[in-house]
């Protein structure tokens, strides 16, 4: 009787703990960065990555809301002293989103994650800017921007049992086209050409792991009266990343940032998707073979092979860590395919083409009531496209516009989508801008719940 009692009031207790940890945190805040830049007077430079500020009050009906968020740079946690940089009314605020015009720029990446430096610390580190959210001036919640460079292994213990293609995934759209260092009226007069303002070193520490990617050929050229081949004997230079018919950046740098992150993120599981190749491939299978080639010798050591797995989704991630194999690479052309069995077939892309942000709210809402419908190759994983499609006229008669201000009128609607509903039928997300929304951390948090679920249904 004494052992039932005992374990009544632990219950008891335990309730009213989550009860009051709810209570404390009623509420979501998070900090993102705009996708949007602003000239400078006279200068050829402009201000872009500012902050962004964004909330979700989601308390229970009879839960006072909070009333200030304000933002800090340092972590008001551990320094009750420290001047906010920003404070927010929320009552004058009722949208959710605040962009300011504190500057994040590039900054080092915490944790030893600087791609020029040796030391790489596990787990989440926080950028210096934090936000907090405030009833009568009493801390509910903060949040920082943060980098989850091995966010899959240090969950294994929740994760571990979870197949690829049930995981949800955060990725990136044409993830290639960066720019490297910081921007310039020139640069940002390109408009419809950089889809990120990341390189892949960055992506994946952020804790980006799909990339899609399409490839040009580019035939050898002379460089100062010798012919580019006779010194680039592995042919790595005539393979670029384009945006459409446009060369952004080389492949070699694609593959140097993604085989130095996993060689030092060791558990993290990284998904290459050679999604197009919209310059001179067509008809010259010679020339896949020679960019197979060229992925074999950099990865073999890291390359898995393809498996329907379980039910058709895939290797769970303890098979995928067991195997000691950890990079996915899906090769969108069939006959390349069928000659190399550790390619993984096509995998598809869920896209729109939307120009408006109802459009693709409205196809997505669609497309994850019944997402089956995207399962139409052997490969068991697929991806949402989350990004607005201009069209070739917009690309000429709308000098105002821009993918910037595309990927702006839908990243923070699309986290707040994705938090509440669309986890469930996600599988892999690709944004435009990606620190412009919190896909990276509403992908972590669901495989956490997709995990819970799993386990409750053994």
């Amino acid at each position: 009787m004494k052992n039932k009692c005992a374990s009544f009031i632990i219950f008891i207790l335990t309730l009213c703990y989550c009860n009051v940890a709810i209570a404390t945190q009623c509420g979501k805040v998070w900090l993102s960065v705009s996708s949007l830049w602003r000239p400078i007077v006279a200068s050829d430079r402009v201000v872009d990555a500012e902050l962004e500020v964004n909330w979700d009050l989601d308390c229970p009906p009879n839960i006072e809301l909070p009333d200030t968020i304000k933002v800090f740079d340092a972590n008001p946690v551990h320094n009750s002293s420290l001047k906010p940089l920003l404070i927010l009314i929320l009552a004058e605020h009722p949208y959710g989103y605040y962009r300011t015009n504190i500057v994040v720029g590039r900054p080092v990446l915490p944790g030893g994650w600087d791609i020029a430096d040796g030391a790489t610390l596990p787990g989440t580190h926080c950028l210096k800017h934090h936000a907090a959210l405030y009833k009568d001036n009493a801390i509910l919640t903060s949040s920082c921007i943060g980098i989850w460079p091995t966010w899959m292994y240090d969950l294994r213990r929740q994760l571990g049992r979870l197949p690829i293609g049930t995981l949800m995934i955060p990725g990136t759209h044409n993830s290639g086209c960066y720019k490297h260092g910081d921007l310039t009226r020139r640069d940002a007069f390109q408009r419809y050409l950089l889809t990120q303002d990341r390189d892949i070193w960055t992506q994946l520490v952020h804790g980006i792991r799909y990339f899609d990617l399409r490839v040009g050929y580019y035939p050898p050229i002379s460089h100062n009266g010798t012919r580019i081949d006779e010194i680039d004997n592995n042919h790595t230079s005539r393979f670029w990343i384009n945006h459409d018919v446009i060369r952004i950046n080389p492949l070699s740098n694609i593959i140097k940032d993604i085989k130095n992150f996993l060689d030092v993120a060791r558990g993290e599981v990284v998904i290459m998707d050679f999604h197009r190749f919209p310059v001179g491939f067509e008809g010259r299978q010679g020339r896949h073979r020679k960019l197979i080639s060229i992925l074999h010798r950099e990865f073999e050591s890291l390359i898995l092979k393809p498996s329907r797995g379980v039910d058709g989704l895939g290797p769970t991630l303890n098979q995928i860590w067991n195997s000691g194999k950890r990079l996915i690479i899906c090769y969108n052309d069939k006959h390349t395919v069928n000659e190399y069995e550790w390619l993984w077939p096509p995998l598809t892309q869920a896209w729109g083409n939307q120009q408006t942000p109802e459009g693709l709210f409205e196809y997505l809402e669609s497309l994850l009531m019944n997402p089956m419908k995207t399962r139409i190759t052997q490969n068991p994983m697929w991806a949402v496209m989350a990004e607005l499609t201009p069209r070739p006229m917009d690309v000429i008669f709308k000098p105002s516009g821009s993918l910037r201000q595309m990927a702006d009128s839908i990243n923070r609607n699309l986290t707040k989508l994705f938090q509440r509903e669309w986890w469930k039928q996600t599988n892999i997300v690709a944004t435009d801008f990606f620190l412009g929304n919190n896909i990276i951390d509403v992908a972590i948090q669901s495989n956490i719940k997709k995990s819970n679920i799993a386990q409750w249904q053994l």
